[in-house]
């Protein structure tokens, strides 16, 4: 019997430093969103209020990367708290559709700090830490992401409907404190700067030189592709199932098992890590994230009568997101196994844009082209997307095991 990685007591401060950070986000974009709509707001006005808390760190995800891997891990964790605490404090002091933009945008940013700086310090727990024991960390970490992915949409929509929208947005102001103070209390455990002013790395390298090696292009190529097809599955539910004739209890409850479906992976990958490596995982996720999409295509198409059924539907989304569950973790093992060993910081904000971007450009995208197109061509296309990155998938499994050969 093959022993699961314990979780280093180290990773805990981490782990819930990220999770009430994390609430403040989630619950935003609910309580946000719902707020711009409940006062006469338009769609589109709610759609931009959602894209703005990704609009920031598109912009600034690379050079936020770079600042933490100069400045170190306590440093950018307090601004970046210190952002989400005043973000989300602007609708307690003013709640006005003005304010909730200014909230979105900085929360939004502030958390991309908070993010980039954390997978950074998991990443760096352990110089020597052997794969099982990396993947380990970042399946244990993942798992708060996907906690308050939970817990924060489902407070704020509590306490919305009980106490009104201030007291929702104080209860996550109370989150990001709770946040800063564990990281006050947690300096020492976090890594230092790892490349200081006056050395000889201190000039600013070029972007690009991160994709010279062809690990590094299938790392982001992958990447990429998952956080396609999240954001669009975040997109297609509502309107998928509302087309289909069902409740919003129904598309709820596979918004849930979505959800539960990343915590499922995400909880296992500890128990996977000592059994398979990174790229091994990754390419049956993507072979079955593939299938759940033909699926979802063929629902949409109705081409057989019991797909039509709210637990067919359910069942795939559960599916669909243990299949892009296992993305997170996984990427970022290999992107500190992989990029130099100074760049780690630039490397996660690398894919920060890359998946910051995915959630700017695919809802919009998206809604022109089912308008244009219909459901079903725009599911075939991503279909098409995730088979086209299996190979290299597969080329990166195959690249690992001839290493592990010599």
């Amino acid at each position: 019997m093959v022993e699961v990685t314990p979780i280093p007591r180290i990773l805990f401060p981490l782990m819930l430093i990220n999770l009430t950070a994390h609430m403040a986000l989630s619950g935003g974009r609910v309580a946000g969103s719902v707020y711009a709509l409940k006062t006469g707001a338009s769609e589109l006005i709610a759609g931009v209020l959602m894209a703005l808390y990704a609009f920031l760190p598109v912009l600034t995800a690379v050079q936020v990367g770079r600042w933490v891997d100069r400045a170190g891990a306590f440093v950018a964790i307090r601004v970046g708290v210190a952002c989400v605490i005043f973000g989300a404090a602007l609708p307690v002091l003013w709640l006005h559709i003005t304010s909730m933009f200014f909230s979105a945008a900085l929360i939004g940013f502030g958390f991309n700090v908070v993010s980039i700086a954390l997978q950074n310090s998991v990443g760096r727990l352990n110089a020597h830490a052997a794969q099982e024991e990396r993947l380990a960390n970042f399946g244990w970490f993942a798992m708060s992401h996907s906690a308050s992915s939970t817990f924060g949409p489902f407070i704020s929509g509590l306490l919305i409907d009980a106490f009104g929208y201030r007291i929702a947005f104080g209860a996550l102001v109370a989150s990001a404190v709770i946040a800063m103070v564990i990281t006050l209390r947690s300096r020492k455990a976090l890594p230092a700067a790892q490349v200081r002013d006056g050395e000889p790395g201190d000039a600013t390298p070029n972007l690009l030189s991160l994709l010279e090696t062809p690990e590094m292009r299938r790392i982001y190529t992958v990447s990429m592709s998952m956080s396609v097809v999240w954001d669009m599955f975040i997109i297609l539910l509502p309107v998928l199932g509302h087309r289909l004739g069902f409740s919003a209890s129904v598309i709820g409850t596979t918004f849930a098992l979505f959800a539960l479906g990343t915590f499922a992976v995400r909880f296992a990958t500890p128990w996977l890590s000592t059994r398979f490596r990174e790229w091994e995982i990754l390419r049956t996720a993507l072979v079955v994230m593939a299938m759940a999409l033909a699926v979802l295509v063929a629902v949409s198409l109705a081409l057989w009568p019991f797909l039509r059924s709210p637990f067919a539907l359910m069942a795939v989304g559960f599916v669909l997101g243990a299949a892009l569950g296992c993305g997170q973790p996984n990427m970022l093992s290999l992107l500190h196994t992989s990029a130099p060993s100074a760049r780690t910081g630039e490397a996660v904000g690398l894919r920060s844009l890359v998946g910051n971007a995915s959630s700017v450009s695919v809802p919009v995208a998206f809604g022109a082209g089912v308008a244009t197109f219909g459901i079903a061509p725009i599911l075939f296309i991503g279909v098409l997307m995730v088979a086209g990155v299996i190979p290299a998938a597969h080329k990166g499994a195959v690249a690992r095991n001839e290493e592990d050969v010599r």
